[in-house]
């Protein structure tokens, strides 16, 4: 048992015959307290233990944790204010990216335009050539048509004459010389020329 306990103990045994001796409502609720065990002495070493207590609490712990708390309030509040900066910083991003969007998207639909009427210029360029290239090629097949057809009519035209020179000394039952062949080979070229 400690010194304390002892001290306390000594005072409660006094106070329990003291205030049966006494009567009243005072010595009524001290006697209360004291069947509560609840006395002087204890009651007072308590309130001494819970000042101290109460005043190392407070030094050791609740007032660093208010300072850390309105820190954190101080963050938590800068933090706030720096995401509403972002926020905004956000906002006018994007409408600079919007409007560069915009821009970039009529620059291509210019862009685009004049690839157009750059197509439709070089198609009709083509055409052109191609009908410059046709008529060239219809020019040059109508000329070998022509020289073919001048040519087959020559073929046509001694075939023709040697036939009718075989028809006619046939007919005639005769060998022809050269010189009556040649003329009657003349004949029926003119015949056939007309």
């Amino acid at each position: 048992m400690t010194f304390f306990s002892a001290l306390l103990a000594a005072d409660a045994s006094k106070g329990a015959h003291g205030a049966a001796e006494s009567s009243g409502p005072v010595a009524d609720i001290i006697k209360l307290f004291g069947d509560f065990g609840v006395d002087g002495p204890h009651l007072l070493i308590q309130l001494i233990n819970f000042t101290l207590l109460a005043a190392v609490l407070y030094r050791f712990a609740i007032r660093p944790a208010l300072g850390q708390m309105e820190e954190r309030n101080r963050l938590i509040e800068k933090g706030l204010a720096d995401a509403q900066a972002a926020t905004q910083r956000l906002a006018e991003a994007q409408q600079a990216s919007q409007a560069k969007l915009n821009a970039a998207s009529d620059e291509a639909a210019k862009i685009l335009a004049a690839a157009r009427d750059s197509a439709k210029a070089a198609v009709e360029a083509a055409r052109a050539e191609a009908q410059a290239a046709q008529t060239e090629v219809i020019a040059k097949a109508k000329a070998a048509i022509e020289a073919d057809r001048v040519k087959m009519l020559a073929e046509v035209r001694g075939e023709v004459s040697r036939l009718v020179v075989e028809t006619a000394s046939k007919v005639l039952a005769e060998n022809l010389d050269d010189a009556t062949r040649g003329r009657l080979n003349e004949a029926a070229v003119k015949q056939l020329a007309r």
